[in-house]
Protein backbone atom coordinates (compact mmCIF):
# COMPACT_ATOMS: atom_id res chain seq x y z
CA UNK A 1 0.00 0.00 0.00
CA UNK A 2 1.56 3.68 -0.93
CA UNK A 3 0.83 6.39 1.97
CA UNK A 4 1.36 9.69 0.90
CA UNK A 5 1.49 11.78 4.03
CA UNK A 6 0.32 15.29 3.06
CA UNK A 7 0.17 18.53 4.55
CA UNK A 8 -1.64 21.77 4.25
CA UNK A 9 -1.12 23.35 0.96
CA UNK A 10 1.70 20.78 0.32
CA UNK A 11 2.22 19.31 -2.82
CA UNK A 12 2.66 15.44 -2.88
CA UNK A 13 4.50 13.65 -5.44
CA UNK A 14 4.74 9.76 -5.92
CA UNK A 15 8.20 8.04 -6.88
CA UNK A 16 8.78 4.52 -7.85
CA UNK A 17 12.28 3.25 -7.25
CA UNK A 18 14.01 -0.35 -7.99
CA UNK A 19 16.60 -0.85 -5.42
CA UNK A 20 19.43 -3.53 -6.94
CA UNK A 21 20.63 -6.72 -5.58
CA UNK A 22 22.79 -6.59 -2.24
CA UNK A 23 24.60 -9.18 -1.33
CA UNK A 24 24.26 -9.51 2.59
CA UNK A 25 27.99 -8.82 3.94
CA UNK A 26 29.92 -11.87 5.42
CA UNK A 27 31.76 -12.67 8.37
CA UNK A 28 35.26 -12.24 7.14
CA UNK A 29 34.03 -8.41 5.33
CA UNK A 30 33.07 -8.18 8.82
CA UNK A 31 36.12 -8.77 11.12
CA UNK A 32 38.39 -7.84 8.40
CA UNK A 33 36.93 -3.97 8.94
CA UNK A 34 35.62 -4.59 12.83
CA UNK A 35 38.33 -2.96 15.28
CA UNK A 36 37.14 -4.56 18.21
CA UNK A 37 36.67 -8.39 16.03
CA UNK A 38 36.83 -10.98 18.42
CA UNK A 39 35.75 -14.82 18.89
CA UNK A 40 32.06 -13.86 19.24
CA UNK A 41 32.00 -12.27 16.21
CA UNK A 42 30.93 -15.62 13.63
CA UNK A 43 28.15 -15.94 16.51
CA UNK A 44 27.35 -12.28 16.11
CA UNK A 45 27.28 -11.92 12.03
CA UNK A 46 25.03 -14.55 12.00
CA UNK A 47 22.63 -12.37 14.05
CA UNK A 48 23.39 -9.46 12.41
CA UNK A 49 22.81 -8.42 8.32
CA UNK A 50 23.96 -5.14 7.86
CA UNK A 51 22.46 -4.83 4.43
CA UNK A 52 18.49 -6.91 4.32
CA UNK A 53 18.09 -7.13 0.79
CA UNK A 54 19.76 -9.40 -1.39
CA UNK A 55 17.70 -9.36 -4.86
CA UNK A 56 15.83 -6.91 -6.37
CA UNK A 57 13.02 -4.99 -4.21
CA UNK A 58 10.65 -2.48 -5.92
CA UNK A 59 9.93 0.33 -3.47
CA UNK A 60 7.39 2.82 -3.87
CA UNK A 61 7.87 6.04 -2.15
CA UNK A 62 5.99 8.80 -1.44
CA UNK A 63 7.77 11.82 -1.19
CA UNK A 64 6.42 15.77 -0.13
CA UNK A 65 9.31 17.51 -0.93
CA UNK A 66 8.17 21.34 -0.05
CA UNK A 67 6.89 22.05 3.34
CA UNK A 68 4.83 24.75 3.66
CA UNK A 69 6.14 25.52 7.18
CA UNK A 70 9.63 24.50 9.28
CA UNK A 71 9.30 21.62 11.90
CA UNK A 72 6.76 21.94 14.69
CA UNK A 73 8.09 21.81 18.12
CA UNK A 74 10.25 23.71 20.07
CA UNK A 75 13.64 22.93 18.56
CA UNK A 76 15.58 25.40 16.85
CA UNK A 77 14.55 28.61 18.50
CA UNK A 78 18.19 29.48 19.40
CA UNK A 79 21.28 27.35 17.42
CA UNK A 80 22.69 24.50 20.00
CA UNK A 81 26.26 23.69 21.67
CA UNK A 82 27.29 19.96 21.82
CA UNK A 83 30.05 17.12 21.03
CA UNK A 84 30.09 14.62 18.53
CA UNK A 85 31.96 11.24 18.89
CA UNK A 86 33.52 11.88 15.17
CA UNK A 87 37.23 12.08 15.84
CA UNK A 88 37.53 12.08 19.38
CA UNK A 89 39.93 8.86 19.97
CA UNK A 90 40.65 8.33 16.75
CA UNK A 91 41.18 10.28 13.24
CA UNK A 92 37.94 10.91 11.60
CA UNK A 93 36.61 8.26 9.51
CA UNK A 94 37.52 5.64 11.67
CA UNK A 95 36.52 6.05 15.20
CA UNK A 96 34.74 3.46 16.31
CA UNK A 97 33.30 4.01 19.35
CA UNK A 98 31.83 1.89 22.16
CA UNK A 99 28.67 2.82 24.10
CA UNK A 100 31.13 3.08 27.35
CA UNK A 101 33.39 6.00 25.84
CA UNK A 102 30.97 7.70 24.64
CA UNK A 103 29.07 7.80 27.99
CA UNK A 104 32.61 8.61 30.29
CA UNK A 105 33.15 11.83 27.60
CA UNK A 106 29.28 13.04 28.58
CA UNK A 107 29.98 12.35 32.05
CA UNK A 108 33.35 14.60 32.07
CA UNK A 109 31.37 17.22 29.80
CA UNK A 110 28.69 17.09 33.13
CA UNK A 111 31.28 16.98 35.58
CA UNK A 112 33.70 19.64 34.10
CA UNK A 113 31.06 22.45 34.08
CA UNK A 114 30.03 22.43 30.08
CA UNK A 115 26.92 21.05 30.68
CA UNK A 116 25.81 23.82 32.44
CA UNK A 117 27.23 26.89 29.81
CA UNK A 118 24.70 24.77 27.51
CA UNK A 119 26.61 21.99 25.88
CA UNK A 120 23.62 19.82 26.21
CA UNK A 121 23.86 17.68 23.01
CA UNK A 122 25.81 14.35 22.75
CA UNK A 123 25.61 12.89 19.13
CA UNK A 124 26.66 9.57 18.42
CA UNK A 125 28.50 10.17 14.73
CA UNK A 126 28.49 7.68 11.81
CA UNK A 127 29.61 3.66 12.58
CA UNK A 128 27.47 2.39 15.06
CA UNK A 129 24.14 0.98 13.38
CA UNK A 130 23.90 -2.50 11.77
CA UNK A 131 20.11 -3.78 10.60
CA UNK A 132 18.46 -6.87 12.06
CA UNK A 133 18.21 -9.98 9.95
CA UNK A 134 15.67 -10.96 11.70
CA UNK A 135 13.26 -7.85 11.97
CA UNK A 136 14.77 -5.42 9.38
CA UNK A 137 15.38 -2.75 11.99
CA UNK A 138 18.00 -0.75 12.98
CA UNK A 139 20.02 -1.57 15.71
CA UNK A 140 23.32 -0.81 17.49
CA UNK A 141 26.72 -2.63 17.02
CA UNK A 142 26.05 -5.52 20.02
CA UNK A 143 29.42 -5.63 20.56
CA UNK A 144 30.48 -1.78 21.24
CA UNK A 145 26.49 -1.46 22.37
CA UNK A 146 25.98 -4.27 24.34
CA UNK A 147 22.81 -2.67 26.59
CA UNK A 148 20.89 -2.30 23.37
CA UNK A 149 20.04 1.64 22.31
CA UNK A 150 17.10 2.13 24.04
CA UNK A 151 19.11 1.69 27.53
CA UNK A 152 22.25 2.86 26.40
CA UNK A 153 20.88 6.54 25.59
CA UNK A 154 18.61 6.72 28.30
CA UNK A 155 22.02 6.46 30.36
CA UNK A 156 22.68 9.47 28.17
CA UNK A 157 19.16 11.64 29.16
CA UNK A 158 20.04 10.48 33.08
CA UNK A 159 22.86 12.45 32.97
CA UNK A 160 21.02 15.67 32.01
CA UNK A 161 21.37 15.60 28.26
CA UNK A 162 19.93 15.58 24.78
CA UNK A 163 20.93 12.43 22.77
CA UNK A 164 22.00 12.70 18.48
CA UNK A 165 22.18 9.82 16.38
CA UNK A 166 23.49 9.34 12.12
CA UNK A 167 21.88 7.32 10.12
CA UNK A 168 21.86 7.96 6.39
CA UNK A 169 20.09 8.71 2.84
CA UNK A 170 20.90 5.85 1.37
CA UNK A 171 21.10 1.77 2.06
CA UNK A 172 25.00 1.83 3.57
CA UNK A 173 26.13 4.63 6.03
CA UNK A 174 29.12 6.60 4.94
CA UNK A 175 31.25 4.40 6.09
CA UNK A 176 31.43 0.79 5.62
CA UNK A 177 30.12 -1.81 6.66
CA UNK A 178 27.12 0.20 8.68
CA UNK A 179 23.99 0.91 7.84
CA UNK A 180 21.90 3.84 6.22
CA UNK A 181 18.04 4.01 6.28
CA UNK A 182 17.29 3.78 2.61
CA UNK A 183 14.36 2.20 2.63
CA UNK A 184 13.31 2.29 5.79
CA UNK A 185 12.85 5.92 6.50
CA UNK A 186 9.32 5.49 8.53
CA UNK A 187 10.45 2.32 10.16
CA UNK A 188 13.69 3.99 11.50
CA UNK A 189 11.83 7.23 11.99
CA UNK A 190 9.67 4.99 14.44
CA UNK A 191 12.80 3.21 15.93
CA UNK A 192 14.12 6.31 16.83
CA UNK A 193 11.04 7.58 18.47
CA UNK A 194 11.04 4.32 20.21
CA UNK A 195 14.77 5.14 21.78
CA UNK A 196 13.53 8.68 22.37
CA UNK A 197 16.45 10.32 20.26
CA UNK A 198 16.29 14.19 19.94
CA UNK A 199 18.65 14.60 17.41
CA UNK A 200 19.31 13.00 14.31
CA UNK A 201 22.16 13.74 11.77
CA UNK A 202 20.82 12.55 7.93
CA UNK A 203 23.95 12.31 5.94
CA UNK A 204 24.39 12.28 2.06
CA UNK A 205 26.46 9.15 1.14
CA UNK A 206 25.11 6.37 -1.37
CA UNK A 207 22.40 8.51 -2.36
CA UNK A 208 19.50 6.14 -4.18
CA UNK A 209 19.16 6.88 -7.88
CA UNK A 210 16.32 8.59 -9.15
CA UNK A 211 15.38 10.77 -6.49
CA UNK A 212 16.98 13.90 -5.67
CA UNK A 213 18.40 14.95 -1.89
CA UNK A 214 15.98 17.17 -1.59
CA UNK A 215 12.98 14.44 -2.16
CA UNK A 216 14.49 11.79 0.03
CA UNK A 217 15.48 14.17 2.68
CA UNK A 218 12.28 16.19 3.13
CA UNK A 219 10.59 12.30 3.11
CA UNK A 220 12.43 11.55 6.42
CA UNK A 221 11.58 14.59 7.63
CA UNK A 222 8.05 14.16 6.86
CA UNK A 223 8.14 10.80 8.67
CA UNK A 224 9.96 12.18 11.95
CA UNK A 225 7.37 14.49 11.78
CA UNK A 226 4.90 12.02 11.84
CA UNK A 227 5.76 10.58 15.28
CA UNK A 228 4.84 13.45 17.00
CA UNK A 229 8.34 13.58 18.97
CA UNK A 230 10.22 16.94 18.34
CA UNK A 231 13.40 15.80 16.55
CA UNK A 232 15.96 18.61 15.49
CA UNK A 233 16.55 17.70 11.86
CA UNK A 234 20.16 17.53 10.83
CA UNK A 235 20.91 17.19 6.86
CA UNK A 236 23.23 18.52 3.49
CA UNK A 237 21.57 21.69 2.34
CA UNK A 238 20.89 21.49 -1.28
CA UNK A 239 20.91 25.25 -1.22
CA UNK A 240 17.15 26.62 -1.91
CA UNK A 241 15.00 27.87 0.92
CA UNK A 242 13.53 24.47 1.12
CA UNK A 243 16.60 22.96 3.33
CA UNK A 244 14.76 26.51 5.91
CA UNK A 245 11.17 24.08 5.85
CA UNK A 246 12.69 20.73 6.13
CA UNK A 247 15.11 20.98 8.62
CA UNK A 248 16.13 22.37 11.95
CA UNK A 249 20.09 22.83 11.10
CA UNK A 250 21.33 21.76 7.66
CA UNK A 251 25.75 21.59 6.31
CA UNK A 252 26.43 24.26 3.90
CA UNK A 253 29.85 23.09 2.78
CA UNK A 254 31.90 20.32 2.43
CA UNK A 255 33.30 18.28 5.49
CA UNK A 256 35.52 20.63 7.92
CA UNK A 257 38.62 18.99 8.63
CA UNK A 258 41.62 20.07 10.88
CA UNK A 259 43.50 21.92 9.29
CA UNK A 260 43.81 25.38 8.43
CA UNK A 261 42.90 25.03 4.94
CA UNK A 262 39.89 23.59 5.47
CA UNK A 263 38.80 25.90 8.19
CA UNK A 264 39.73 29.04 5.80
CA UNK A 265 37.52 27.30 3.26
CA UNK A 266 34.33 27.10 5.66
CA UNK A 267 34.88 30.87 6.70
CA UNK A 268 35.43 31.91 3.18
CA UNK A 269 31.83 30.32 2.53
CA UNK A 270 29.88 31.90 5.23
CA UNK A 271 31.51 35.11 3.80
CA UNK A 272 30.25 34.60 0.46
CA UNK A 273 27.32 32.22 0.31
CA UNK A 274 24.85 33.44 3.15
CA UNK A 275 21.15 32.84 2.52
CA UNK A 276 18.11 34.67 3.76
CA UNK A 277 17.02 31.77 4.59
CA UNK A 278 19.75 31.07 7.02
CA UNK A 279 18.30 31.83 10.96
CA UNK A 280 15.97 30.57 13.63
CA UNK A 281 13.49 28.09 13.25
CA UNK A 282 10.15 27.81 12.57
CA UNK A 283 10.21 30.48 9.67
CA UNK A 284 14.13 29.30 8.39
CA UNK A 285 16.81 26.67 9.43
CA UNK A 286 20.66 27.23 11.08
CA UNK A 287 23.39 26.87 8.52
CA UNK A 288 25.88 24.06 10.49
CA UNK A 289 29.24 24.65 9.25
CA UNK A 290 30.41 21.62 10.72
CA UNK A 291 32.45 20.34 13.47
CA UNK A 292 34.93 22.86 15.53
CA UNK A 293 38.26 20.93 16.36
CA UNK A 294 39.30 23.33 19.15
CA UNK A 295 42.40 21.50 20.89
CA UNK A 296 42.87 18.77 17.85
CA UNK A 297 41.11 15.94 16.84
CA UNK A 298 42.31 11.96 18.02
CA UNK A 299 45.65 10.35 17.12
CA UNK A 300 44.83 7.31 15.46
CA UNK A 301 44.83 4.05 16.41
CA UNK A 302 42.42 4.01 19.15
CA UNK A 303 44.39 6.91 21.19
CA UNK A 304 43.88 7.08 24.58
CA UNK A 305 41.44 9.34 26.12
CA UNK A 306 42.34 12.84 26.24
CA UNK A 307 45.32 12.63 23.37
CA UNK A 308 44.90 14.85 20.63
CA UNK A 309 46.91 15.51 18.16
CA UNK A 310 46.55 19.39 16.92
CA UNK A 311 46.04 20.04 13.31
CA UNK A 312 45.62 24.11 14.09
CA UNK A 313 47.65 26.59 15.88
CA UNK A 314 46.03 28.19 18.54
CA UNK A 315 45.20 31.54 16.66
CA UNK A 316 43.79 29.26 14.41
CA UNK A 317 41.58 27.42 16.65
CA UNK A 318 40.43 31.14 18.03
CA UNK A 319 39.30 32.18 14.50
CA UNK A 320 37.92 28.50 14.20
CA UNK A 321 35.49 28.95 17.03
CA UNK A 322 34.52 33.11 16.75
CA UNK A 323 33.66 32.94 13.00
CA UNK A 324 31.49 29.97 13.89
CA UNK A 325 30.19 31.48 16.61
CA UNK A 326 29.47 35.33 15.02
CA UNK A 327 27.90 33.69 11.31
CA UNK A 328 27.26 30.00 12.02
CA UNK A 329 24.35 28.31 13.11
CA UNK A 330 26.16 25.20 15.07
CA UNK A 331 28.57 24.91 17.35
CA UNK A 332 29.64 20.97 17.50
CA UNK A 333 32.96 20.15 19.10
CA UNK A 334 34.83 16.74 17.60
CA UNK A 335 37.73 17.16 20.00
CA UNK A 336 38.04 14.87 23.27
CA UNK A 337 37.12 17.05 26.48
CA UNK A 338 38.40 14.50 28.82
CA UNK A 339 42.38 15.82 30.40
CA UNK A 340 40.89 19.27 29.05
CA UNK A 341 43.94 21.70 28.15
CA UNK A 342 44.14 25.68 29.58
CA UNK A 343 43.75 26.74 26.18
CA UNK A 344 40.38 24.41 25.26
CA UNK A 345 38.85 25.98 28.45
CA UNK A 346 40.12 29.52 27.88
CA UNK A 347 37.65 28.61 24.06
CA UNK A 348 34.86 26.55 25.34
CA UNK A 349 34.14 28.45 28.69
CA UNK A 350 33.80 32.02 27.24
CA UNK A 351 30.23 32.84 28.06
CA UNK A 352 30.98 36.30 26.57
CA UNK A 353 31.26 33.87 23.07
CA UNK A 354 28.56 32.43 23.23
CA UNK A 355 26.20 35.07 24.33
CA UNK A 356 27.25 36.63 20.59
CA UNK A 357 26.17 32.85 19.74
CA UNK A 358 23.08 32.63 21.27
CA UNK A 359 21.58 36.17 20.52
CA UNK A 360 19.54 35.36 17.57
CA UNK A 361 18.03 38.93 17.07
CA UNK A 362 20.38 40.16 14.53
CA UNK A 363 21.66 37.01 12.61
CA UNK A 364 20.03 37.64 9.54
CA UNK A 365 21.96 40.82 9.04
CA UNK A 366 25.61 39.18 9.57
CA UNK A 367 27.69 40.00 7.28
CA UNK A 368 31.61 40.98 6.46
CA UNK A 369 31.39 44.62 6.21
CA UNK A 370 34.89 45.57 5.50
CA UNK A 371 38.21 44.66 5.21
CA UNK A 372 40.03 46.50 7.57
CA UNK A 373 41.61 49.79 6.04
CA UNK A 374 41.44 52.40 8.59
CA UNK A 375 41.00 54.93 5.84
CA UNK A 376 37.59 55.41 4.14
CA UNK A 377 37.77 57.05 1.15
CA UNK A 378 38.63 60.61 1.92
CA UNK A 379 40.08 62.32 -0.27
CA UNK A 380 43.82 63.01 -1.02
CA UNK A 381 46.07 65.56 -0.51
CA UNK A 382 46.38 67.51 -3.64
CA UNK A 383 49.45 67.46 -5.87
CA UNK A 384 52.75 68.49 -3.93
CA UNK A 385 50.96 68.05 -0.42
CA UNK A 386 50.44 65.21 2.58
CA UNK A 387 48.66 65.14 5.14
CA UNK A 388 47.85 62.08 7.87
CA UNK A 389 44.16 60.35 7.02
CA UNK A 390 44.83 58.17 10.11
CA UNK A 391 47.66 57.93 12.73
CA UNK A 392 48.46 54.47 13.64
CA UNK A 393 51.69 55.36 15.60
CA UNK A 394 51.48 56.61 19.06
CA UNK A 395 54.32 58.90 18.21
CA UNK A 396 52.91 62.26 17.48
CA UNK A 397 52.69 63.09 13.27
CA UNK A 398 53.18 66.81 13.31
CA UNK A 399 53.75 68.60 9.27
CA UNK A 400 57.13 70.08 9.25
CA UNK A 401 58.08 67.84 12.33
CA UNK A 402 57.71 64.20 12.09
CA UNK A 403 56.66 63.92 8.30
CA UNK A 404 56.61 66.19 4.98
CA UNK A 405 56.72 66.10 1.55
CA UNK A 406 59.53 66.07 -1.14
CA UNK A 407 57.42 67.51 -3.88
CA UNK A 408 59.76 66.95 -6.55
CA UNK A 409 59.98 63.10 -6.67
CA UNK A 410 56.11 62.00 -5.34
CA UNK A 411 58.08 61.04 -2.39
CA UNK A 412 57.66 61.67 1.30
CA UNK A 413 59.58 61.24 4.97
CA UNK A 414 58.82 60.72 8.68
CA UNK A 415 60.91 60.07 11.66
CA UNK A 416 60.27 60.06 15.07
CA UNK A 417 58.10 57.61 15.21
CA UNK A 418 55.86 58.77 13.15
CA UNK A 419 53.79 56.16 11.27
CA UNK A 420 50.23 56.68 9.68
CA UNK A 421 48.55 56.09 6.62
CA UNK A 422 48.85 59.41 4.44
CA UNK A 423 47.65 61.34 1.64
CA UNK A 424 50.22 62.42 -0.19
CA UNK A 425 51.21 64.18 -3.54
CA UNK A 426 47.32 63.52 -4.88
CA UNK A 427 47.39 59.78 -3.70
CA UNK A 428 45.52 58.09 -0.81
CA UNK A 429 46.71 54.92 1.73
CA UNK A 430 50.11 55.65 1.88
CA UNK A 431 51.55 53.85 4.27
CA UNK A 432 54.89 55.52 5.87
CA UNK A 433 56.47 54.49 9.23
CA UNK A 434 59.87 55.31 11.11
CA UNK A 435 61.50 53.30 13.27
CA UNK A 436 64.22 53.72 15.79
CA UNK A 437 63.44 57.48 15.40
CA UNK A 438 65.22 57.78 11.90
CA UNK A 439 64.02 59.31 9.11
CA UNK A 440 62.28 56.87 6.35
CA UNK A 441 61.20 58.15 3.11
CA UNK A 442 58.67 56.74 1.61
CA UNK A 443 57.17 56.69 -2.41
CA UNK A 444 53.68 57.98 -2.65
CA UNK A 445 51.65 55.06 -3.26
CA UNK A 446 48.65 53.30 -1.97
CA UNK A 447 49.14 50.28 -0.55
CA UNK A 448 47.41 47.30 -1.60
CA UNK A 449 43.90 46.68 -0.73
CA UNK A 450 43.69 44.82 2.94
CA UNK A 451 43.01 41.18 2.88
CA UNK A 452 41.61 41.16 6.18
CA UNK A 453 38.00 41.27 7.16
CA UNK A 454 35.36 42.81 9.43
CA UNK A 455 32.69 40.90 10.54
CA UNK A 456 29.29 42.07 12.25
CA UNK A 457 27.03 41.10 13.90
CA UNK A 458 24.24 43.53 15.64
CA UNK A 459 22.81 42.16 19.08
CA UNK A 460 20.63 43.45 21.70
CA UNK A 461 20.80 46.60 23.47
CA UNK A 462 21.78 48.49 20.72
CA UNK A 463 25.18 46.60 20.64
CA UNK A 464 27.02 44.39 17.84
CA UNK A 465 29.71 41.62 17.83
CA UNK A 466 32.52 42.18 15.50
CA UNK A 467 34.87 39.38 14.35
CA UNK A 468 38.50 41.32 12.96
CA UNK A 469 39.53 38.14 10.80
CA UNK A 470 43.10 38.29 9.70
CA UNK A 471 43.57 35.27 7.14
CA UNK A 472 47.52 36.64 6.03
CA UNK A 473 50.76 34.94 7.00
CA UNK A 474 51.42 38.04 8.48
CA UNK A 475 50.18 39.97 11.55
CA UNK A 476 48.24 42.93 10.78
CA UNK A 477 46.37 45.88 12.10
CA UNK A 478 42.70 45.61 11.38
CA UNK A 479 40.09 48.64 11.68
CA UNK A 480 36.08 48.61 12.07
CA UNK A 481 34.38 51.89 11.35
CA UNK A 482 31.12 52.00 13.08
CA UNK A 483 29.25 53.56 10.39
CA UNK A 484 29.47 50.06 8.84
CA UNK A 485 27.73 48.58 11.72
CA UNK A 486 24.66 46.60 9.76
CA UNK A 487 21.16 47.63 11.65
CA UNK A 488 22.67 50.33 14.18
CA UNK A 489 22.95 53.97 12.51
CA UNK A 490 25.94 54.62 13.60
CA UNK A 491 28.36 57.29 11.71
CA UNK A 492 32.09 58.79 12.06
CA UNK A 493 30.54 60.67 15.41
CA UNK A 494 29.28 57.63 17.32
CA UNK A 495 31.37 57.33 20.40
CA UNK A 496 31.55 53.55 21.70
CA UNK A 497 32.36 51.17 24.26
CA UNK A 498 34.47 48.38 22.84
CA UNK A 499 34.94 45.26 25.31
CA UNK A 500 37.46 42.29 24.01
CA UNK A 501 35.66 39.26 24.16
CA UNK A 502 38.47 36.50 24.64
CA UNK A 503 40.86 38.63 26.51
CA UNK A 504 37.36 39.77 28.50
CA UNK A 505 38.34 43.20 29.21
CA UNK A 506 37.19 46.73 28.43
CA UNK A 507 39.64 48.20 25.67
CA UNK A 508 37.98 51.95 26.59
CA UNK A 509 35.49 54.52 24.40
CA UNK A 510 36.38 55.28 20.71
CA UNK A 511 35.12 57.47 18.24
CA UNK A 512 33.82 56.64 14.25
CA UNK A 513 36.15 53.83 14.79
CA UNK A 514 38.55 51.12 16.86
CA UNK A 515 41.68 49.44 15.25
CA UNK A 516 43.12 46.29 16.84
CA UNK A 517 47.01 46.37 16.06
CA UNK A 518 48.49 43.62 15.19
CA UNK A 519 46.23 40.57 14.86
CA UNK A 520 48.43 37.51 14.59
CA UNK A 521 48.42 35.73 11.52
CA UNK A 522 45.59 33.60 10.73
CA UNK A 523 43.91 35.15 14.13
CA UNK A 524 40.76 36.65 14.90
CA UNK A 525 40.10 39.71 17.66
CA UNK A 526 36.41 39.35 18.63
CA UNK A 527 34.68 42.50 19.74
CA UNK A 528 31.77 43.88 21.22
CA UNK A 529 30.96 47.48 20.47
CA UNK A 530 28.46 49.04 22.93
CA UNK A 531 27.05 52.65 23.27
CA UNK A 532 29.00 54.98 25.93
CA UNK A 533 27.46 58.01 27.83
CA UNK A 534 29.63 61.06 27.30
Amino acid sequence: MVRCYRRKRVPCVWFAAVLPGLDTFGVQNWAAHHPHTHAKTTKMALRVRLVALSVAVAVVVALCCNQAHARAGNKGRTPILGWNTWCTQNSCGVDWCTSAEVLDVAAYIKKSGMQKLGYDHINLDDCWGVRSNQTGKIMGDPDRFPEGMAAFIKKIHDLGFKFGLYTDIGVEACHYPFTGSYPHYKEDAATFTEWEVDYVKFDGCHQPANFTAEQLTCNMSNYLLETGRDFWFNFHCWHTASCGTCGTSYRVGPDHHDNWESTSGVIKLLAEQRQPFWGPNPDKGWPDPDFVYTGGEGCGAHSDPGVRCPGQSEDEYVSEFSIWAIAGGQIVIASDPRNMSVFQKKIWFNTEVLDVYRDTSGFGSVAVVGNGSAVRGRAAAAADSCAVQHQISTAPCVQGQSFGCYTDNQSMWVSDGCRAHFACDGVSNVDCESNDDKRAVCPCKAAPPMPTQVWARPLVNNSAAVALFNPTDASRSITVHFEDIPDRGWDASTRLGVRDLWQTEDVGAFTGSYTAVSVPSHGTVMLKLFPVTL
